[in-house]
């Protein structure tokens, strides 16, 4: 009578690890798969898009509330769609690159020139480049982060002293080769660094022996623009003066809208009553921190406002401290604005 299996035999653990790496393998092609199938459908979107447009006369202001129709028809982002139509517009005559991602073509539609895009393209595949580094490769000086959804439950955060670098033909001809955006549209000149600098990589300061130096980090580029501050004055119920810690000893003053909430006007009761509670919830609150997005129509930078009262450490403040701006909307002084 034969012997039963066993499950503790080198030949049985050579088994598990074969089917494993199978399975793997296969998962791999399977999203390989979708993900072209994704760009070539969004390809294809995009041509009818533009093919309707293009065969209609619209008025103007039409092709917009076209978007928001559609949109809403399809329950469609109306940026994807928009997105899609220039995909067609800038790739007429597409075949799928191996290796590129529909966030690869996505972050490639902020580069006008057709050449200047086929030559990311081959570095693309040539470095390997993922789409987080190429999005932080191709974002030019004086960007800010994009706006994130309004979630009570989980605001976006960021991680204090996270830089990238410019190059220095980005800002105008200089003999440093690199510099540090220090946002709000400032920079310092690169510190002499150990690291390896990059503008496909982020960086971390700090202060050895009086010197600053930037060690590569590990942090997203949705960790940027973030900033220690210190409250000046709440002028209303969703700006305030603030004075901030660049980094690298630079420190700037700058009047600040709070992100994503409508509050009361000043000149009513509930506007002053709004301010009066913004100014006995940060009494107490030494440091603040900020996540800075694009700037309003008054030109003023949006801001989420993270706090703790009588805590310290500026990192627990970014990571664990409290929303100010999900705070007023729970306490009934402010709405979430609509975009």
């Amino acid at each position: 009578m034969p012997n039963p299996p066993t499950t503790t035999t080198a030949d049985y653990r050579k088994l598990l690890a074969d089917i494993r790496k199978e399975m793997e393998h296969g998962l791999k092609k399977v999203e390989e798969l979708l993900e072209r199938q994704k760009v070539l459908s969004y390809w294809a979107i995009g041509r009818r898009i533009n093919v309707y447009i293009n065969t209609r006369e619209m008025p103007p202001g039409a092709v917009g509330a076209f978007y928001g129709d559609l949109s809403r028809d399809l329950e469609m982002h109306g940026r994807t769609l928009q997105q899609c139509e220039q995909f067609f517009r800038y790739f007429p005559k597409f075949k799928p690159d191996k290796g590129l991602k529909w966030s690869h073509y996505r972050f490639l539609l902020s580069v006008p020139d057709a050449a200047q895009r086929q030559a990311w393209i081959e570095r693309i595949k040539k470095e390997k480049i993922n789409t987080d580094d190429l999005r932080l490769m191709l974002m030019p000086a004086g960007a800010t982060d994009d706006l994130p959804e309004f979630d009570l439950k989980k605001p976006a955060r960021g991680k204090l002293y996270t830089y990238r670098l410019l190059r220095a033909d980005d800002i105008e001809n200089f003999d440093v080769p690199w510099f540090v955006d220090l946002g709000f549209a400032g920079c310092v000149e690169a510190p002499v660094s150990k690291a390896v600098l990059d503008n496909k990589y982020l960086y971390t300061s700090e202060k050895v022996d009086g010197v600053y130096r930037l060690k590569v980090t590990n942090a997203r580029v949705s960790d940027l623009f973030t900033f220690r501050g210190k409250l000046r004055r709440v002028i209303d119920a969703d700006t305030l003066l603030l004075l901030i810690d660049q980094g690298f000893g630079k420190w700037i003053v700058q009047r600040l809208r709070l992100n994503g909430i409508d509050a009361p006007e000043i000149d009513t009761l509930a506007g002053q009553r709004a301010k009066k509670w913004i100014e006995n919830e940060l009494k107490d609150a030494e440091n603040l921190v900020i996540k800075t997005y694009k700037t309003d129509k008054w030109d003023r930078y949006l801001v989420d406002v993270f706090y703790s009262p009588k805590e310290k450490d500026l990192h627990r403040i970014a990571a664990e401290g409290l929303w100010l701006n999900g705070r007023m909307v729970e306490a009934g002084i402010a709405k979430v604005w609509k975009r």
